[in-house]
Parts: C-alpha cells; structure tokens; sequence
C-alpha cells in the first residue's frame, strides 16, 4: 500500500517551488495535465500555468507534459508552450515511466511525477521509482472525480504526514 503514498501533496503546482525538487537532485518533472495544470475543460494553458512551467525550466528542471490524454488534447495544450509531451502514457503502467526516462536520457531518481491521481500519477511514479507530488485535483466538483477523491483520501492523508515528517527531521 506504501506505493499509493505520495512523497509531497501539494494544494496546487504553484505551491511547488524549484529548490523543493533541487533538494532532491530532481533535473526533470512528468506533469500531468487535466486536473493538475488546468481544469479537463480548458484548452490552452493559462499565463500562470505558462510562468510556472518557465520558471522550473529557467531553474534547470526539464517539463514533460505526461498525460494519459490523446495527442490532439496534449499537443493542442503544449504548442504554445513550447514543452516536449508524452500523450497517451497509459500510465501508471512501467511500459510509461520507462518511454519518459529514455526521452529525458536521466535517471528515474532524478525525475519527479506531478499529477492529480494517486492511482495513475503517484502509483506510477512510485513503482518506477520517482519523486512524487501530488497536487488537489482541479476538478473536483465533477461527481466521478469527486468520487474517485473520495477513495484516495485516505493515502492523501498519508501523504500530507509523510511530507510534515520529513519537514521536521
């Protein structure tokens, strides 16, 4: 069940700084999409999302869009951003986290998983061996989303004590 819990939960990506993945040598993020960087209905990336993801790279942290969406949705979003993506990742199976290492050319342990979904982001991650942050879904006042945070919650919980240990060792 430890696989299920994330190594950081954040409210929002905004919340999560470069020098917090620095500190983990991380050189690299997998950031989902719908849910973590903007709302399933929204289209383009917003200013904020755009200055956040510039801000890592400007930092030395490399942005993957890894989405389980297709390649128009992903595409459509990462053009004007000028971000690489993997579409269509099938995560949280290996076959996913192992196509993103050979794309980035580092090691997993240098990569951290930004997402939204205990049971696809940081299941996938942590079986693969990444940092995991997992944001609040944007989404949440969709019902089946709502009900799938239901079920998460628990390991969430989990999280936020793993995070608020590691701050005080």
């Amino acid at each position: 069940m430890s696989k299920f819990i994330p190594d950081y939960v954040f409210d929002s990506i905004y919340d999560i700084t470069p020098e917090i993945l620095q500190s983990h040598g991380i050189r690299a993020a997998l950031i989902d999409l719908d849910g973590t960087m903007v709302s399933h209905k929204t289209a383009l990336p917003t200013a904020e999302v755009a200055a956040f993801l510039r801000r890592l790279e400007d930092n030395g942290i490399h942005v993957v869009v890894f989405s389980n969406n297709n390649a128009n949705r992903v595409g459509t979003f990462c053009e004007p951003l000028g971000v690489d993506f993997i579409s269509r990742a099938h995560k949280p199976f290996a076959r996913a986290y192992a196509q993103a290492v050979e794309k980035l050319g580092l090691p997993i342990d240098q990569i951290a998983v930004i997402g939204d979904q205990i049971y696809t982001d940081v299941f996938g991650g942590n079986r693969a061996g990444a940092l995991t942050c997992y944001v609040e879904t944007l989404d949440r006042r969709f019902f089946w989303i709502n009900v799938r945070y239901q079920l998460e919650r628990g390991f969430i919980a989990r999280g936020r004590r793993r995070m608020e240990a590691r701050r005080h060792d």
